[in-house]
């Protein structure tokens, strides 16, 4: 699963290699063009690029075959914690829960929340395994997405380039490594292997200092463009302003004492 997609042409051709049919294709184009506004100007914190992210979690769900609603809300996973939807908003409201119900269907957006909801952290993943066989379909699906996200997460030795490795280094040697194993219990063993394999080779590869960001978190980048038209409206504003307390002025100058 190395060579997963990390383009939206790469997703479409592999989903049509796939298999998937034409329509199923279409709705998960339109999850991307959907997504791909919300993070147009994010970035994980290794530097690379949010959305291509997005796209690599959903490549890898393709592989697995996994339903195309479950491919879409791989692609837009991440929509409830980052990206511009919400906007500074902690959890997920209705107003953006029904936007993404009308955007991507009603099914894709139930797991993207189910997605949000789950608790995925060191200590809380072997209670999730124990659970794991009596989960529902569905379920299972959002931990799929999530093990998807995390194969990604680590294959490019991704962790390494973050300003806080270390830290990342330590959550696979604390027990990330147990995601391999419920990738196992869901019988996807090339899952499962892909995850031993990435996280192996993180825990193995040295880089050097300079080649981390300073960043720990994902973040956003205001385009230059953006900036100076923001700075020229607020210089227009201002102008038209002093313009105008200039001719009050004006007038109150031709007023007669």
């Amino acid at each position: 699963m190395n060579d997963r997609p990390q383009t939206n042409l790469q997703l479409l051709n592999a989903l049509r290699g796939a298999g998937y049919t034409d329509a199923e294709v279409e709705q998960i184009k339109k999850a991307y063009d959907f997504v791909a506004r919300q993070f147009a100007v994010w970035f994980r914190a290794s530097g690379k690029p949010f959305i291509a992210h997005l796209v690599g979690t959903a490549g890898i769900l393709c592989a697995l075959r996994a339903r195309a609603p479950v491919i879409a809300a791989g692609l837009g996973h991440a929509l409830y914690a980052q990206g511009e939807l919400p906007g500074g908003v902690p959890g997920a409201t209705g107003s953006m829960r029904a936007r993404v119900r009308r955007a991507l269907g009603a099914e894709t957006e139930d797991l993207i929340a189910r997605y949000a909801a789950l608790e995925w952290n060191t200590a809380a993943l072997p209670g999730l395994r124990a659970r794991l066989l009596d989960m529902s379909p569905t379920e299972r699906e959002v931990v799929l997405i999530r093990l998807a996200n995390e194969l990604d997460d680590h294959l490019d030795l991704e962790a390494l380039y973050c300003g806080n490795a270390e830290a990342r280094l330590r959550r696979i040697g604390k027990g990330l490594r147990i995601a391999a194993d419920m990738a196992r219990d869901l019988n996807a063993g090339t899952l499962a292997a892909s995850l031993d394999c990435a996280l192996d080779a993180t825990l193995a590869t040295e880089l050097p200092s300079g080649l981390r960001t300073d960043r720990a978190a994902s973040f956003s980048l205001v385009p230059a463009s953006a900036i100076r038209r923001r700075s020229n409206k607020v210089w227009r504003f201002a102008g038209r302003a002093v313009n105008k307390g200039l001719g009050i002025l004006g007038r109150i100058s031709r007023i007669p004492g």
